[in-house]
């Protein structure tokens, strides 16, 4: 399941409040109850449609002003040390899972211009915003490590902006919408400027606790494979379902779902193929059941479609295995 730092979701809340959004309209995201490190994405999400519905244009651009280092844990203490501002940009693009696993980071780093892309599907409305305030806020963070007024070359978001003067009177440089990517570009010089608090030493130990962290985001990963697993083995013999419609059931863009199995070298039909021979094994040693209805719970149409299979699987055939075993 996404999911994206509380931190984050907690003060759009209270911006939302301030600018006059009615608690009522919040249901139950108000009060705010006690929260831990991380929250659902869908309930974040709800907080920004319901504030781009009700109150004025760009909230993304007011919510990425007001977010702060300390509202990114140790990847935001780990900005405030960087040596140079390039770092800060790498570090978003090696951390960044820290706050949130819902999309994607690239930095292309040449050598007149440095460019940090985010590629996040808008499969909802909310997902516009969480695109917008991350690069605000990234800006404010370089000015604010580098105590320079540092402008981007340029700033292009995919989806459409329609007050987009806002963005440009910010970022200091063109803003474009409906762009090819979502990215922030900016001359490579300008990033070459040493922070205020440049500290190798502290910069190096958070480094090792962000490795640390992302650790155990990993083991989190590993329960999502299984939760797929679970899926597919409840749902075999009424039919293999598609990556999207899991993705779907997890609250989970098809895309990402896709990309989140790949980071684990894995892909959807491994985990399909990978049930199904478990599932036909089990059958085959534990139950009397009929080869062909041992085909029919595995998701095969056809029982000889089912046996090619399992010979390559197991390199026998079903018959031939149930015998040895």
């Amino acid at each position: 399941m996404p999911f994206v730092s509380s931190s984050i979701y907690i003060k759009a809340i209270e911006l939302a409040l301030r600018e006059g959004l009615s608690p009522k309209l919040l249901g139950e995201h108000y009060p705010l109850n006690k929260t831990g490190t991380y929250v659902p994405m869908s309930s974040l999400l709800e907080v920004y449609e319901l504030a781009e519905e009700n109150l004025p244009p760009n909230f993304g651009l007011r919510q990425g002003k007001q977010l702060k280092t300390t509202d990114y844990g140790t990847l935001g203490l780990s900005w405030r040390t960087c040596l140079q501002a390039i770092d800060v940009l790498r570090n978003v693009r090696r951390y960044m899972v820290l706050v949130t696993n819902e999309g994607s980071i690239d930095l292309r780093e040449g050598t007149s211009t440095i460019s940090l892309t985010l590629d996040r599907d808008i499969y909802r409305k909310g997902i516009k915003t969480t695109i917008e305030a991350p690069f605000v806020m990234l800006l404010d963070v370089i000015k604010e490590a580098t105590g320079k007024q540092i402008k981007p070359v340029k700033v292009c978001f995919k989806h459409n902006i329609t007050n987009i003067k806002d963005f440009t009177e910010y970022f200091g440089c063109p803003v474009y919408s409906k762009a090819e990517e979502n990215s922030i570009t900016f001359d490579a010089e300008t990033l070459k400027i040493t922070t205020l608090k440049a500290d190798r030493f502290i910069h190096d130990f958070l480094t090792q606790r962000m490795e640390e962290e992302k650790k155990e985001l990993s083991q989190k990963e590993d329960e999502l494979t299984e939760e797929i697993n679970k899926i597919l083995k409840e749902s075999m013999a009424s039919g293999i379902p598609s990556l999207t419609q899991i993705g779907d059931y997890l609250g989970i863009s098809g895309r990402t779902l896709k990309r989140r199995l790949s980071d684990r070298d894995l892909t959807f039909r491994d985990l399909v193929q990978k049930n199904r021979k478990e599932t036909a094994i089990s059958l085959l040693s534990n139950s009397s059941r009929s080869i062909g209805e041992i085909a029919f719970l595995t998701g095969f149409s056809e029982q000889s479609a089912f046996n090619r299979a399992f010979k390559k699987w197991t390199g026998s055939t079903p018959n031939q295995y149930r015998k040895a075993n």
